[in-house]
């Protein structure tokens, strides 16, 4: 028993075996709760119909198992006599710990519950208007991701706020101090608040998502992320990567490719003047007939007809419209309805013109002796 009673800092050797029991009691108990939690109450959560319980229990319950572990380090704690320097940062630090899970715990389940009302919501529209569901399906996601970093944001503002008001710092006090700093302040975060109010503006607004297809101002390319302040393009001219303020979206115009079904091709189809005009009526009906030969070209919009008599060729203007699966089906598109045309001009005997000129010159015979030009 001597043993026992031997003191160290303070404290005797039966005072730190104690505390450290107290300890591993309490990872004993956390490692038990979680095992519980998914051994037993996950597996009847999952046979449930509704998500909610299973929300609360992974990402409620599961980590407020570590509160647990918290309150047995303070107990441990509690039963030593420590320095009370060394006292008072170890509450500080629990204290922050517990906060840091607490929001820890708040983010986690308001990310679950938007994900659950997001996926509800899908549910219907796929039950009442299937048509609409991956048109739905990419508005609620970029809603989800919009969401989820506001809230983000917010709650770590907020816990920051919590956690420095908890260890004795005076916010009011800083706030105070700032004086005409203030103003400074301001005006360093007006640029970084307008980028993060742009890219809200993008979120809200839809134009435009990661992975889509864009033409903004001089720049024509790939989305490749929509960051907090800017914007990452991949141009694709040369496949580098440009960043964009968010703010510019606000007020400059943006082109997108992504998500359009409807394409208008427009040729102009040079024929030369030799052509007769009968032949040029056969061309323009049988161009009309290729066209409306194609299901996917909508015959309510499709002209074809003579445009113009141009300074060298006779100008017969193709203007239609199609509707296929994305822009880049477009591209391969043009290619072969002009390779149908060009093998129709070809059947017809009929070529395209170049452009051409004729120049008359006129001959005034040899120069004499007394003209400037001899030598």
């Amino acid at each position: 028993m001597e043993f026992f009673d031997l003191r160290l800092f303070g404290n005797t050797i039966l005072d730190y075996l104690i505390s450290i029991g107290i300890f591993i009691f309490t990872v004993l108990m956390t490692a038990w709760a979680n095992r519980f939690l998914k051994g037993r109450v996950l597996v009847w959560a999952d046979k449930s119909e509704t998500e909610v319980d299973d929300l609360i229990l992974t990402r409620v319950f599961a980590p407020m198992a570590y509160f647990v572990l918290i309150i047995g380090i303070a107990l441990a704690k509690a039963y030593l006599n420590l320095a009370e320097t060394l006292s008072f940062w170890i509450d500080k630090v629990l204290l922050i710990s517990g906060f840091i899970i607490f929001f820890f715990i708040v983010i986690r389940f308001f990310q679950g519950l938007t994900e659950i009302v997001a996926n509800e919501y899908l549910k219907r529209v796929a039950a009442k208007r299937p048509e609409e569901l991956e048109e739905q399906t990419r508005t609620a996601e970029r809603i989800k991701k919009q969401v989820r970093e506001i809230a983000n944001m917010v709650f770590a503002i907020i816990a920051i706020l919590t956690i420095l008001s908890n260890v004795g710092v005076d916010l009011k006090a800083i706030w105070a101090s700032l004086g005409i700093g203030g103003i400074a302040i301001v005006v360093a975060v007006k640029e970084p608040l307008s980028n993060l109010v742009g890219r809200i503006y993008i979120f809200n607004t839809g134009i435009f998502d990661e992975g889509h297809f864009i033409i903004f101002n001089n720049w024509a390319g790939t989305v490749k992320r929509i960051a907090m302040f800017r914007t990452y393009l991949e141009l694709f001219s040369d496949m580098t990567t440009v960043s964009i303020p968010n703010a510019d979206f606000v007020k400059g115009v943006v082109k997108t490719y992504y998500g359009r079904k409807k394409f208008i091709y427009k040729w102009d189809l040079d024929v030369p003047y030799d052509v007769a005009p009968e032949k040029i009526q056969d061309l323009i009906k049988a161009l009309r007939e290729l066209l409306y030969s194609k299901p996917e070209v909508n015959r309510d919009m499709c002209w074809v007809y003579l445009e113009r008599l141009d300074r060298y060729s006779k100008v017969v203007r193709a203007w239609f419209q199609v509707n296929l699966p994305d822009w880049s089906s477009s591209l391969f598109y043009g290619n072969q309805v002009l390779h149908d045309i060009q093998l129709l001009f070809e059947s017809m005997g009929i070529e395209f013109a170049f452009p051409t000129q004729t120049l008359n010159l006129k001959s005034e015979g040899p120069p004499s002796e007394s003209s400037p030009g001899r030598a």
